[in-house]
Order: C-alpha cells, then structure tokens, then sequence
C-alpha cells in the first residue's frame, strides 16, 4: 500500500503542478508563453481531477490531502468562473437595462436543421430588450436567415443600431451589430487587430442623463474546419474508425495556438480602450475563450460577471461540436448591479443566448 501511495502521491504533484500552470493562464500572454493558455483551455478537468485526489486521500485518511485541497482553494475564484449555485432574481422596476448578448450563427442560414423561429422572438418577448449586441449578425440572403432579418427589423424598428459593416470601410465578413432603445450618440471601433469580422465595436448610449458605453466583441475564431471536428469528436468518444494521427493533432494544436495569440492581441487593445473610457462600460460578447484564460481576464478587469453575480449552475454557453464552455459574456462596470442572468437554447445557433439585467445606480 506504501508503494501504491507513492505512485498516487507523484501522479497527485503532477496534477497540482498543471493546476497551479492553469491558475497562470489568465496572466501570461501566449504571445510570451502561449502553451500555458492550454492549461487554461483545461482547468475544468484539471480542477476536476485533483478533486479526486482530495477524495482518495480523505478516504484512505492521509495528511497528503492538505497539497490538492490547498491547491484547489487556491483557485476557487477561477472555479467561481465555471459554477454557481445561486441565481440573483429581482423584479426591477427603475434604472436598468436589460441587456441581451448572442451569437446568432448567421440564423443558421446554410445548417440543414429544423429550426423554430418564432421562440426566438417569443423569448426577445419575454425579455423586453434594451440593448441587444449581435455576433455573425449577418444576412445571406437565404430563405431562413432572410425571414428572421425581416421579422427582426420589423418588430425593432424603431431601435438605434450600430454595424460594423455600416462604416465606410465595408469590412466584409461577419458582422457584430448592437440595438438599443436608447439613442446612440456616439459609436465606432474599438479594435480591428483582425482583417474579418472578428472585432470589437462601441455605442454610446443616451440613458436618462447619463451616457452609457455598450461594447460588442467577437475575439477571434478557431477556424476549425471540418477535419479538425471529425478528429476532434474521434478523440472525446474513443471510437476511431481510423487512427487519429499526429498531423491532425498538430493541425489543431497550431489553430488553437494561433487563436489564443490574436484574441490575446484583440483583448490587450479592448483593455486600453476601457481604460481610456470616460463613461461606464456594459460589454458582452462571443470571447472564443473560457473564463480561465488570458483574454477573459485582461478584458474583465476590475468589472463584474453577469454569469459570476447572478448566474446558477455550471456554465456552458457553446453548444456545438467542440468540448462545451462558457465563452460567451455579459460584463458590466463595478458600479452597477448586475441581476437576472438566463441562457437561453435556441436550435439555429451553436451558441445561447444571453441575458441580464443591469442596474444603473
């Protein structure tokens, strides 16, 4: 048994030391260290396992239990990040805004999947709207995307919008657009670090005597192909038809690592925006990245998490064919309250829908 607890006691080390390297992702750019972002990708199952080792050790009473619980409390704040098991509920009734963020998959224009789109506007309905900021906001044209775009303008007519595809640029791409109720007096880019559709937009909002800022994002993409997925789904259900090989693994590993380094570029250049911002900040967004990472955390700053402050349960907020985590968010400035927070599963999109709502104080 010695033996066997010494083996357990080194596999224990291993998996703190990764622990403590997942811990650090947040802090270290991948452009300096990029394969620490990786552990960062991995913290839940990091954290996970060495829970296990807590675990092991509690039931066969061994003081080895004080390194895993140490480490995990360590990082309870990250944990946080991931699950909560309360909601924040409140019947608000002045000074706020609701506030709805969400990834639309261009209305799954070119997906062969039934789709219900009248729950999406029954559940706009329910939500009552303020602010609303899209991400793959755009219209091919085709008879399912073309339908929600008609309906959407239609039912928001008389709202403010801002799109990046509006300005003279004509970026092409995907577009990330925001709708307000209130009127927009200022708007522009915050960032463009990428030549696509991924990034980062602002408008300036009229709310009562204030001015709020709204801030849209969509850091940059993995741009996994179809490849990458079938190696991908072969991989999580170990049930190769074929032996995954090492020019896949590589091909994803190098798309994750370039990934990583730009949305670490886009998220530095949002951080001395907001840092330059004169008004307070509600920002929401598609981050392509977990609440472990390096983007989430530089971007996040000293602001609060709606998932965080009024969330419940574990947080998943991709739902396609990659591993799910919360990579979508809504953010907001310290000084206001965030409550109400509810995703939202609408069959057309690999992503929910996100909404809060903040208090304005």
């Amino acid at each position: 048994m010695k033996v066997f607890n010494k083996i357990v006691l080194f596999l224990n080390w291993a998996l703190i030391l990764l622990l403590l390297g997942a811990y650090l992702a947040a802090f270290i750019s991948p452009v300096q260290l990029w394969f620490v972002a990786f552990l960062g990708l991995a913290f839940p199952i990091i954290f996970i396992a060495n829970s296990f080792f807590v675990l092991y050790w509690l039931i066969n009473l061994n003081w080895n239990i004080i390194y895993s619980l140490v480490a995990l409390i360590i990082g309870i704040n990250v944990s946080q990040r991931f699950i909560q098991f309360g909601t924040k509920k409140e019947n608000v009734i002045d000074n706020y805004i609701n506030i709805v963020d969400f990834n639309t998959h261009a209305f799954d224009a070119f997906e062969d999947k039934d789709y219900v789109p009248e729950l999406f506007f029954e559940t706009l309905n329910d939500i009552k709207p303020d602010v609303m900021c899209f991400q793959e906001f755009v219209s091919y044209d085709t008879k399912k995307d073309k339908a929600m775009f008609k309906q959407l303008v239609t039912e928001y007519k008389d709202f403010y919008t801002h799109n990046m595809q509006a300005n003279e640029d004509k970026i092409t791409g995907y577009s990330i657009s925001i709708l307000s109720r209130y009127p927009i007096v200022n708007s522009g880019f915050v960032e463009r670090v990428n030549s696509n559709g991924n990034a980062t937009i602002f408008a300036d909002i009229k709310y009562k005597n204030d001015t709020i800022r709204i801030i849209n994002t969509h850091l940059k993409s993995i741009a996994f192909d179809k490849k990458d997925f079938q190696t991908v789904a072969e991989i999580e259900t170990d049930k190769n038809e074929k032996e995954v090989g090492l020019l896949d693994i590589k091909s994803i590993a190098g798309k994750l690592k370039r990934a990583f380094i730009n949305r670490s570029k886009q998220a530095e250049a949002i951080q001395k925006f907001i840092e330059k911002s004169k008004h307070k900040i509600i920002l929401t967004g598609d981050f392509n990245d977990s609440p472990a990472s390096y983007a989430y955390n530089i971007i996040k700053g000293d602001m609060k998490d709606a998932f965080i402050e009024s969330g419940s349960g574990f947080s998943s907020t991709y739902t396609g064919k990659m591993p799910s985590f919360r990579i979508d968010y809504i953010l907001a400035d310290k000084g206001f309250e965030i409550v109400n927070y509810k995703p939202y599963q609408l069959n057309f999109s690999d992503h929910k829908m996100l909404s809060a709502t903040v208090k304005i104080k």
